[in-house]
């Protein structure tokens, strides 16, 4: 239940916010087209969702870094036009603007849209993963956490587009310039870190740096946007204690009071929300990995021959194997061994070329890494990409799996 309530918040509490500016934007500066925006976005980004989510499904084609790829580079292009357009047509507001504006608006929406539908769609394929029976306790709770995500995280977009509706036209468009920007950074972030994984570009220390600091604080990003989202529903409900009740008759002035009341409840609800969100990304994260540690690495030493030989027998269970090899410097380089299927095994150090030594476990049939908390496809391991461990070359001879200590040797910076 943890982990898809977990998995869910982390895919969809910032995109859905976007949305909902997106949205709240829209029905202020487009009205008569706003429904015509949001109905054309959302359904080209359903559309690039669920081809991606079927090439994946029954496909080896479709890899998930290209995917995300194509998405948020386009969005990193449109932004600060968009942004642009916005305020061209708050400022000026003619036919070309609001058409640039209508054009930017609906690409916008489609891409956020596209960039978080595919792992709702995937998700629910992984809950019967492992199990003789889809009939038991831990496939309905998985249920329960993936639905009971999926209604907060609605009801959070909802009240925020009605906060912004009762917010004037200026301060929404300042909120949503700001959140758009932050999540034009963070993309952008996302994009560096595929073209390093990919090794499409050769890293600075600083990329590093950055990237890896992003991986160390998950939750950094979702931070800001509960910022974000706490200081509109704050405005929100200050303004409803403060509104003068000034009308020309008591109907008005019961309207009024009726009207006031739904803000404060809309106030309190989207705090309501965020205080689920952050005990989810924060208690509920802590509870799930608590106890996950690493288990200690196998010391194993290279034969008479000088090589290092593991018969097949004792890793041919389907489970991780951790061993430590000790480098001419007392370095303990750690690799990993998995069997993948009949006559495949996954090999690789225990360590990624994004979060470094940090290593790996086995949760179930899983096999996840210990700082992102990103689940392997086992039979990736043992090939470069991802979060996927770096791969080790290795030899199978007469029923034995042979490591040459030279090929750890030369790993051993990254576990100092």
């Amino acid at each position: 239940m943890l982990q898809y309530l977990i998995k869910i918040t982390d895919n969809t509490f910032i995109p859905i916010i976007i949305v909902a500016l997106l949205g709240a934007v829209i029905s202020k500066l487009s009205a008569s087209n706003n429904k015509k925006i949001a109905l054309t976005g959302l359904i080209l980004g359903f559309i690039a969702a669920l081809v991606y989510a079927i090439l994946k499904r029954n496909t080896g084609f479709a890899v998930r870094e290209f995917y995300d790829l194509g998405v948020i580079i386009p969005w990193t292009i449109i932004a600060i036009p968009l942004l642009i357009s916005i305020w061209m047509l708050k400022t000026f507001p003619n036919t070309f603007w609001k058409a640039v504006f209508i054009l930017l608006a609906t690409v916008s929406f489609g891409l956020v849209v596209a960039q978080c539908l595919p792992n709702l769609m995937l998700y629910p394929f992984e809950f019967a993963v492992g199990m003789d029976s889809i009939f038991n306790n831990d496939f309905l709770f998985k249920w329960v956490g993936y639905l009971f995500a999926l209604v907060v995280i609605l009801l959070i977009g909802l009240f925020i587009y009605w906060i912004c509706a009762r917010l004037s036209d200026k301060f929404v468009c300042c909120i949503a310039t700001l959140s758009l920007a932050i999540f034009t950074i963070e993309n952008a972030i996302n994009i560096l870190q595929i073209l390093i994984v990919r090794r499409f570009i050769s890293p600075q220390a600083w990329m590093m740096d950055l990237v890896i600091f992003v991986l160390g604080h998950v939750n950094f990003f979702i931070f800001i946007f509960m910022v974000i989202v706490l200081f509109l529903a704050i405005v929100l409900y200050i303004k409803s204690k403060t509104t003068s009740l000034v009308g020309s008759n008591p109907a008005q002035i019961r309207k009024m009071k009726a009207q006031l009341r739904s803000d404060r409840r809309a106030s309190l609800m989207v705090l309501a929300g965020v205080a689920i969100t952050a005990y989810t990304v924060t208690r509920a994260r802590y509870i799930f990995e608590k106890g996950v540690e690493l288990t200690p690495a196998e010391p194993i030493t290279p034969n008479a021959d000088g090589l290092i030989v593991i018969p097949l027998e004792k890793i041919n269970d389907g489970n991780l194997h951790r061993y430590g090899f000790e480098a001419s410097d007392g370095t303990v380089v750690r690799f990993i061994i998995i069997k993948k299927s009949e006559n495949a095994y996954g090999v690789g150090l225990d360590a990624c070329d994004i979060c470094g030594a940090t290593g790996y476990y086995q949760r179930g049939n899983q096999v996840v890494c210990i700082l992102c908390d990103v689940v392997m496809n086992i039979a990736t391991i043992g090939f470069p990409g991802g979060c996927n461990p770096v791969p080790l070359k290795f030899e199978i001879i007469d029923g034995n799996m042979v490591i040459r200590p030279a090929h750890l040797e030369a790993e051993k910076n990254r576990f100092k």
